[in-house]
């Protein structure tokens, strides 16, 4: 899920503009991912370079499927804020000119309720379930998907 090609991803001028383009145009990757998710044999690791964006959208779409909580998904993505803080200081500085600097710190500003908002807004739109169904995951891959989480046999 490359963001260079999805102009409001890659400029990022907010991060709720970024996931809601990351989400429709990945639509088909993300269902692929849940599908890929529900059929493995667990345990199952996902990963990402920094694992908050593409992987914290597919993984917060997982937890809300499963009826985890709004703050509880929230709060599992600000992890991932504060285990790349220490990088920032680093990252920016590497940064070849001003302008790229600037987007690094526009990515870089913590998520609060940001992934919720944009899956509540999914949600009301499509509703998470349909917006996969509809890019070719399987139902019954997210079925398992869900019943794990859930804790389910």
């Amino acid at each position: 899920m490359d963001p260079r090609p999805v102009p409001a991803a890659w400029d990022w001028r907010s991060m709720r503009e970024a996931y809601v383009a990351l989400a429709d145009h990945y639509r088909g990757s993300l269902a692929g991912a849940l599908t890929a998710l529900g059929s493995a044999d667990p345990p199952v690791v996902v990963h990402c370079a920094g694992g908050r964006d593409r992987t914290g959208i597919a993984c917060g779409m997982a937890l809300w499927l499963a009826g985890v909580e709004r703050e509880a998904i929230a709060a599992d993505h600000r992890l991932s804020d504060e285990s790349w803080s220490p990088y920032h200081p680093e990252w920016f500085a590497e940064a070849p000119d001003e302008q790229e600097r600037e987007r690094r710190q526009r990515i870089a500003e913590p998520a609060g309720n940001t992934l919720v908002e944009v899956l509540d807004e999914i949600e009301q739109r499509d509703g998470i379930r349909n917006f996969l169904l509809g890019a070719g995951a399987d139902e019954a891959a997210l079925d398992r998907l869900v019943m794990r989480l859930r804790g389910e046999p």
